[in-house]
């Protein structure tokens, strides 16, 4: 009698440890902080939506609600004296600026903010609307070696575990002509697969496989990549792949530091004609 009791026991309690599992890493996602980058300019890039505001948090709201990664907002003392008011004084935006800053444009009307603030996005960063900006490396390297690459430029390796990102992302490598990329997904020690940020797959609905995968050989094919064709594919760590890299948020900005580039290449030219 006391055996089956036990047994019922055991059986009731591994979902419920699931669901806790689940619970713990299935957290609201960190709402991410507009950083103020330069007075006085307007990012020219698309605009997810627009809206007549008067207050910066008013603005900022509307960015968080449409997933933008940066937004132009006019403050109520930059308006013009006797010029006409702006119909709109609030404008976020699908893309952010990388470095160089070369859709900002002088407007003393507007402000512009961002979430990736420090460092400032590689000029060869590619912007996916509504998921963040990421960078695609070419240069082949095991899995180990891509975890550190991407974290030297602040970033990791992408979460693919929605229908939206993994689609966005192959995207990213067919149009560079990439068959295949390193993505962050992986699994120890026969487990099931999980994230960088330690989410497992388990506690998600959405499956990308490709035929025949993933292979039974857990201790043999424990990373992931991602395929231009939108399906993901269990490969050794060991394997040398391309790289995918998701950029992380933060600040604060250090004013100026946008246009660094771009003026090191003026410099250059101007020395150059010299």
């Amino acid at each position: 009698m006391c055996f089956t009791i036990l047994i019922i026991l055991v059986v009731v309690s591994t979902p419920i440890s699931a669901n806790i599992l689940c619970d713990k890493h299935n957290q609201s996602p960190q709402i991410p902080k507009y950083h103020l980058m330069e007075k006085c300019h307007r990012s020219k890039l698309g605009i997810a939506a627009k809206a007549n505001f008067a207050s910066l948090s008013s603005c900022q709201r509307l960015g968080i609600a449409k997933k933008a990664l940066a937004l132009n907002f006019s403050p109520p003392d930059a308006a013009i004296e006797g010029a006409e008011p702006l119909e709109y004084t609030c404008e976020v935006l699908k893309c952010a600026e990388v470095d160089g800053g070369l859709s900002l444009v002088n407007d003393s009307r507007y402000d512009y903010y961002s979430i990736y603030a420090k460092p400032i996005p590689h000029v060869n960063a590619t912007c996916v609307p509504a998921s963040g900006m990421f960078r695609l490396l070419q240069k082949r390297l095991n899995f180990t070696q891509a975890v550190v690459e991407c974290r030297n430029m602040s970033g990791v390796l992408p979460d693919v575990t929605s229908e939206q990102r993994t689609d966005a992302l192959a995207q990213v490598l067919a149009g560079a002509g990439v068959d295949a990329a390193f993505v962050g997904l992986r699994r120890n020690n026969r487990s099931s697969f999980h994230g960088i940020n330690g989410g497992h797959l388990d506690c998600t609905s959405y499956r990308a496989w490709a035929p025949g995968h993933p292979r039974r050989y857990a201790d043999k094919f424990d990373c992931v990549v991602i395929t231009k064709h939108r399906m993901w594919q269990s490969v050794s760590c060991k394997n040398e792949q391309p790289v995918l890299c998701e950029l992380l948020p933060n600040g604060p900005y250090k004013r100026g530091s946008i246009f660094t580039s771009t003026k090191v290449e003026q410099n250059n030219y101007t020395n150059n004609d010299v």
